[in-house]
């Protein structure tokens, strides 16, 4: 069966009032992934699954898509806006917490589920683990966990029988580009989904590479910040533009790249570099 998970995933957090349009537009843009939540403090999850079900109403088949969305502890939510019951155990939390996301996203199964961050009792992680994996194969596909550190996934992967394939992380200085983190990932084969790249990383977009990048590939720098973390291999980026060109931009760039060996090879130098940088900038040698 071909992997449905692509390069790009368009993120839906953020985007209020606009979720459902945007989400509609991406998806006929040609983006085949769409990553949410069932947390109303950042996401709206029901207008996600409307921008879907507009999308599909065009011809695109729900298995052409893959559909991740996120469970997130009670802690994490602002009380006003907690979507299920927080006076019951992990268990029916997460469980009505993934019928509603269902029922949202006006689907009869998830493609992914994250644990949108750890409990605030690392051994919660592994309660909850346990419970979302009577949910895989039939309701949900795979699970994955986010906002998580190397220590935090290091125990969930070796207590898990559903093992995480997704780590989705913020990627930047402060956590020193989760370096350690990656290559846990790539030794067993786990994707990992970076956001938080643009508004947090002034040094690498003023980073003579990256300038170098745009100008090679013709593109904005942010898109050439895009392309250099995806050159690092097993990882997508969360890609959350408004706007429609850029969109299309994206993809186009994206896929011109990684979809030609020899445009890849020819940017290979400039991916060591840009590996290089991320490890001068993560323990802050000069």
């Amino acid at each position: 069966m071909e992997l449905k998970i692509r390069l790009l995933l368009y993120g839906t957090a953020w985007k209020e009032e606009k979720t459902a349009h945007l989400t509609e537009t991406a998806v006929l843009k040609g983006f085949t992934c769409i990553d949410t939540a069932n947390y109303p403090t950042a996401y709206d999850e029901k207008l996600t699954g409307d921008g879907i079900a507009a999308a599909l109403k065009s011809g695109i088949k729900r298995s052409d898509l893959f559909i991740q969305t996120k469970f997130a502890p009670v802690w994490a939510h602002r009380p006003s806006k907690i979507p299920f019951n927080p006076h019951q155990e992990i268990e029916g939390q997460i469980t009505e917490s993934v019928r509603q996301s269902l029922e949202h996203l006006q689907v009869d199964y998830l493609d992914s589920l994250l644990l949108h961050v750890p409990f605030e009792d690392d051994s919660d992680n592994l309660v909850a683990w346990k419970v979302l994996e009577t949910f895989v194969p039939h309701t949900i596909r795979s699970l994955g966990v986010s906002n998580f550190n190397l220590p935090q996934l290091q125990e969930v992967y070796a207590n898990a029988t559903v093992k995480p394939v997704i780590v989705q992380n913020r990627f930047y200085k402060e956590t020193g580009f989760d370096i350690d983190l990656r290559e846990f990932c790539a030794e067993r084969g786990i994707t990992y989904q970076a956001y938080w790249m643009l508004r947090n990383n002034p040094e690498i977009l003023a980073s003579d590479i990256l300038k170098s990048v745009a100008v090679k590939l013709n593109v904005e720098k942010e898109l050439a910040f895009y392309v250099l973390i995806l050159g690092l291999g097993g990882t997508q980026i969360l890609d959350g533009t408004t706007n429609p060109e850029r969109m299309t931009q994206d993809l186009k760039t994206v896929g011109e790249v990684f979809g030609n060996r020899e445009r890849l090879r020819e940017l290979q130098g400039d991916i060591d570099e840009f590996r290089q940088l991320l490890s001068k900038l993560s323990t802050g040698a000069e």
